[in-house]
């Protein structure tokens, strides 16, 4: 008898239909989320497949959500997060995620790019050239130095144009 209960345990823990035991890290998390953005964007998205691209990114969400729980000073998570919302359009999700990542990693030039993309996507020009503003003082490359002032002139610009559209609206 012992040892059918034995079998019966082992044949279900196997199988998966009792439960899974796989104690997952962060790293695990994260490929976890990976996996399941890269079904939303590469398969479900280019068929159309709303409902699947949507259910999936959402489960990439949560994996990346617990992959910062359980590990918050672990950067990349954040990353991928913020990417999620950011091909959903989810933009202003996207920043506050990218946001927090430049807390944990002030010198990684790539969280402060993401940011000022989502900023900008979001419509905020102001905070994007502020953010892209502050990169440029860190930075001692002359090359990447040229391309962040290209882009703070054209956040700039469109500042401009989104307020000169704001307070045209009101003399209509």
């Amino acid at each position: 008898m012992k040892k059918n209960t034995i079998i019966a345990i082992m044949l279900l823990l196997s199988s998966g239909t009792f439960f899974s035991i796989r104690a997952q890290t962060a790293e695990a998390l994260e490929e976890e989320g990976l996996a399941h953005f890269r079904k939303a964007f590469y398969e479900a998205m280019p068929q159309e497949d709303i409902a699947g691209a949507e259910a999936e990114f959402a489960l990439a969400e949560k994996a990346f959500q617990a992959a910062i729980r359980m590990n918050p000073g672990r950067v990349e998570p954040y990353l991928y997060l913020g990417r999620t919302f950011f091909v959903q359009e989810k933009y202003s999700e996207a920043a506050g995620i990218y946001r927090q990542a430049t807390g944990i990693a002030p010198a990684k030039k790539e969280v402060y790019l993401q940011l000022a993309s989502a900023l900008e996507m979001a419509g905020d020009y102001e905070s994007a050239v502020t953010c892209l503003k502050n990169l440029r003082q860190q930075e001692k490359d002359s090359r990447t130095i040229l391309i962040l002032d290209d882009f703070i002139r054209r956040l700039e610009l469109c500042a401009r144009e989104a307020g000169q559209k704001k307070g045209g609206k009101g003399h209509e």
